[in-house]
């Protein structure tokens, strides 16, 4: 986080209400237990004020601005009901699970298995290759586009450790959400330029994404910390390097090829696709959290996917301006499989990428990927070290020795210098380091709403032959009256 963010983000904390405590505590304390949850977990798709193949038209005045319509279906319905915004303390419970402080991480790794991986202590909700914080969370709501990011501080081992601690989640959404626009994407249904509305880069399936009412929540995840990180591990600990796709050939790392330094080759845009695989289970991790609470809390989450990856972050703005991102642009005879690259939301998100404003050398990049272990308050730094400082997760004794071992560094220099041979390579090869896959990832995302219970009682069954449809759980029909109440309850009377 940048300065201008922290101090964007800094005194927003404010009381926590009676009320909020209670509900706080039913969400700790009285929601069903794991194993129930996903015996009825769903994806619920249907929303307060959405529609579903009705064949009329429709302004997307709130995104896109078009006008469009969806072919009139045995599913036709629009809902009655005005949509309802997730209130601040269930949206702030939703970001917390799917990747909010909980601690202190453990690093469970012993020095002989690349202890020296590590890039950060601070425990999330959420798993990270190395325990890397390269995942943010942008949030997509009516008050506009913001991005979830709580900060690295941590009390102790487990920040929730009894009911004193449930404000801190409140607290956290309240500090750690910062502002990146006053307005939702411009993204609807049919994403395309005005001349090919029958384009729709958003998929068929996506009609009621970015509605008013819907919390959206994307996950973008800089793939290019992974990829530098992780080619670290390979050449240090695997013995393998990135070879040339052509003829299987070192990538500008050939005099360290040899036994007992690197030995095996590993092509270039198969390392690029491993690391987006390992980045996608993260981004997974995170969507299922969500899914879980949105089922304890009785929401609808409806995860979204098989989309552009690319429009969602701005890399078609004749299309979409999207989340606003900036993209490299690319010589098409260097770069063969077509690859989008962008470079980052300056002073929000940039990614770890050669050449960009940030990083326009290999050597930037490769210094800052390996310091980031090593610079005081750092996970392996002698000097002002996190978890000697938060109390975890190692005793000190045990802290000191691992900080004293050779094998908790990165032990020779060579392994930097072929590191930084083979990133130039790269970027005199292909234009760019990452090569073969955007640095920057926001591929899947999920949209979280008070479901509309009518659209289910009208086309579904029940799950016993009569009742409510088994869509509607009970924790669903009591959702206003848990979480709303005096407000006017959608749940309580049935479509006639």
């Amino acid at each position: 986080m940048n300065d201008q963010t922290q101090a964007a983000t800094a005194g927003n904390a404010t009381s926590i209400s009676e009320s909020e405590r209670d509900q706080l505590g039913c969400a700790f304390d009285s929601t069903l237990p794991f194993f129930k949850l996903l015996s009825t977990l769903r994806t619920r798709r249907v929303g307060l004020g959405y529609r579903c193949e009705t064949g009329e038209p429709e302004l997307l005045e709130w995104s896109s601005g078009k006008l469009v319509k969806q072919a009139k279906g045995p599913l036709s319905f629009a809902s009655a009901h005005d949509p309802v915004p997730l209130s601040e303390l269930e949206e702030a419970l939703i970001c917390w699970a799917a990747c909010g402080p909980n601690g202190i991480a453990l690093a469970d790794i012993p020095v002989h298995g690349n202890l020296s991986s590590l890039l950060s202590w601070v425990g999330r909700t959420v798993p990270g290759g190395d325990s890397n914080p390269s995942i943010d969370l942008f949030v997509v709501n009516d008050r506009g586009t913001h991005v979830y990011r709580p900060g690295e501080e941590r009390s102790g081992p487990i920040e929730i450790r009894s009911p004193e601690d449930y404000p801190k989640v409140l607290e956290w959404y309240r500090s750690g959400l910062v502002q990146v626009s006053d307005r939702r994407p411009d993204i609807g249904w049919h994403a395309a330029p005005e001349d090919t509305r029958s384009v729709d880069m958003m998929s068929p399936a996506q009609y009621n994404v970015n509605r008013p009412g819907s919390t959206w929540l994307i996950p973008v995840g800089d793939v290019g910390l992974e990829w530098f990180n992780l080619l670290f591990s390979c050449y240090e600990w695997w013995g393998t390097f990135l070879a040339k796709p052509e003829d299987f050939s070192p990538a500008g790392c050939d005099i360290w090829v040899k036994p007992g330094f690197l030995e095996t080759g590993w092509p270039i845009p198969s390392f690029d696709e491993m690391v987006s695989s390992d980045h996608a289970s993260q981004a997974g991790a995170l969507l299922q959290n969500v899914r879980l609470a949105c089922e304890a809390l009785g929401l609808g989450g409806w995860r979204l996917g098989v989309y552009s990856s690319d429009m969602v972050l701005g890399g078609f703005p004749d299309v979409a301006k999207g989340l606003g991102f900036n993209y490299m642009e690319r010589d098409v005879e260097r770069n063969p499989g077509a690859v989008m690259t962008a470079t980052g939301l300056p002073g929000v998100k940039e990614a770890v990428t050669v050449p960009s404003e940030r990083f326009p050398t290999a050597e930037s990049a490769v210094h800052y990927v390996k310091e980031l272990r090593y610079q005081p308050g750092g996970p392996l730094a002698q000097e002002h070290n996190y978890a000697l400082e938060h109390g975890g997760p190692y005793k000190p004794e045990v802290m000191e020795e691992l900080l004293e071992h050779p094998r908790a560094h990165i032990s020779a220099e060579w392994v930097e210098t072929a590191v930084l041979e083979t990133v130039q390579y790269i970027v005199d090869t292909y234009g760019c380091a990452p090569a073969f896959t955007n640095p920057l990832h926001a591929h899947a995302s999920i949209q979280v709403h008070h479901l509309d219970a009518d659209f289910y009682r009208r086309f579904q069954v029940s799950a016993n032959g009569g009742g409510e449809p088994y869509a509607v759980t009970p924790q669903i029909h009591d959702h206003f009256a848990t979480w709303h109440p005096g407000e006017p309850d959608p749940y309580a009377k049935r479509e006639g």
